[in-house]
């Protein structure tokens, strides 16, 4: 019986333990975030090493690899967490409006040079590091296209568009035409533009 007790008493003091380190924890992944951006906007890429944002962050690099594997996965979280709430889906029962708004909210925030600079310095760094590359499709780019890719099957379903539209080729085009602008031609992303996109699908109100 008394062993007993004692288990208990144990697993309460570890429970209790756990609890009173969570809020400390969750301090220092904030300030590695905050940390990494303030150097990938201060410093640029070349030359940032995990030691830098452990030093900046006044935190263990043990205490940086016990969240993320890799310096790319940092950055891309620490870019991530600061325009996650500027890049949600809108709800609603009109998929291809909130497929269009959600293209508008992009736009709007890669007009931001505080969200533009870091983003293009990331994608211009992945081309030659595999690593931030993997970092950038898979902490950045899948969950937001799958997320995507349910509206335009949702809008297909509504009639919106035409049955056997293939929503990976929709998404080429209007995700494609946008970062075009932004990292190649340097034409602006204009207010209408996400509209002017929606637009060319030749969509259709929904099916009542």
């Amino acid at each position: 019986m008394s062993a007993e007790r004692n288990s208990d008493v144990d697993d309460s003091t570890r429970a209790a333990a756990a609890r009173r380190g969570r809020p400390r924890s969750e301090r220092a992944r904030r300030a590695v975030l905050a940390a990494a951006r303030e150097l990938l906007t201060d410093r640029g890429l070349p030359g940032l090493s995990v030691d830098d944002i452990a030093s900046h962050a006044g935190v263990s690099k043990a205490t940086i690899y016990r969240w993320w594997p890799t310096k790319a996965a940092v950055l891309m979280d620490a870019f991530t967490d600061a325009v996650e709430d500027r890049m949600t889906f809108p709800t609603g029962d009109d998929p291809l409006g909130r497929l269009r708004e959600q293209l508008g909210r992009v736009a709007r925030l890669m007009n931001e040079p505080a969200a533009r600079r870091p983003f293009v310095a990331l994608v211009a760094a992945s081309q030659h590091d595999p690593e931030l590359a993997a970092a950038l499709r898979d902490r950045f780019v899948a969950g937001r296209r799958a997320a995507a890719r349910e509206l335009v099957i949702e809008a297909v379903r509504a009639g919106q568009l035409a049955a056997g539209t293939d929503p990976d080729t929709v998404l080429d085009m209007l995700y494609g035409a946008l970062y075009y602008r932004l990292l190649v031609s340097g034409d602006p992303l204009t207010p209408d533009y996400p509209d002017h996109l929606v637009d060319t699908l030749g969509a259709r109100p929904p099916v009542a």
